[in-house]
């Protein structure tokens, strides 16, 4: 009985320490939400009614996806990362237009070497979010102006060099905190929920509907949306 006792005892401590270190277990399919902000836009702005403000990603076996709606369903945008062929798919949606890029490694180095480069600062401070205790980095953009702003990473979600395909290639973990600037918008992604569950495969699979374009023409059609939200 005392042995039994004793058993019991340690158990419980041991769960008591675990869950007082502010992880959860890592799993390796699910979806993260994020909310959207835009900290250079003017408040003012009419537009601001019509940007996303919200980004469902989705994950399973090292390949995520990531969506996001615009303009009362007129706009929307996917990106599938999949490290397993090391392949790159966005599809863009707007109105009756439907594009989409595909870019294998080459492209995707190619296509981050347009970006300005950054420069990251690891801390050794930490910040809990949805219960996983988030590393801070600071990133610098190295352009005229030098922004900076942080974010907060986590390796406790199970995908594998998750930022592999971006600019964020040296963070070792999944972003629940960040900031990301193109044609000349600012977004700021913060995860307000995370779910494990089973994410079916055509989740990451191209739409047959979408029309294959250059990453150029791509950019032109980015840009025209955007600008018309400035």
């Amino acid at each position: 009985m005392k042995k039994i006792i004793y058993i019991l005892v340690f158990f419980s401590f041991t769960l008591l320490f675990y869950n007082c270190n502010g992880d959860v277990n890592t799993q390796e399919e699910g979806q993260i939400e994020y909310k959207i902000s835009y900290p250079k836009m003017d408040k003012t702005n009419f537009m601001l009614d019509f940007m996303p403000r919200k980004m469902i990603m989705k994950f399973k076996e090292d390949v995520y996806s990531t969506n996001l709606t615009a303009g009362m369903g007129m706009f929307r945008s996917s990106f599938i990362c999949d490290k397993n062929n090391n392949q790159f798919i966005q599809q863009v949606k707007l109105i009756n237009k439907k594009y989409a890029l595909k870019l294998d490694e080459n492209g995707i180095k190619e296509s981050i070497s347009k970006n300005p480069s950054f420069t990251i600062e690891h801390t050794s401070e930490i910040k809990n979010i949805l219960g996983y205790n988030c590393k801070k980095a600071i990133i610098t953009v190295n352009n005229d102006k030098q922004d900076a702003f942080v974010v907060y990473y986590t390796d406790k979600i199970g995908l594998k060099s998750p930022n592999w395909c971006n600019e964020f290639a040296e963070i070792d973990g999944v972003m629940l905190e960040y900031q990301y600037e193109k044609y000349d918008v600012c977004m700021r992604f913060t995860a307000s929920k995370i779910e494990f569950k089973e994410i079916d495969d055509s989740e990451f699979e191209i739409s047959k509907d979408y029309k294959l374009i250059s990453e150029s023409q791509m950019d032109k059609e980015m840009k025209e949306i955007f600008d018309s939200f400035n």
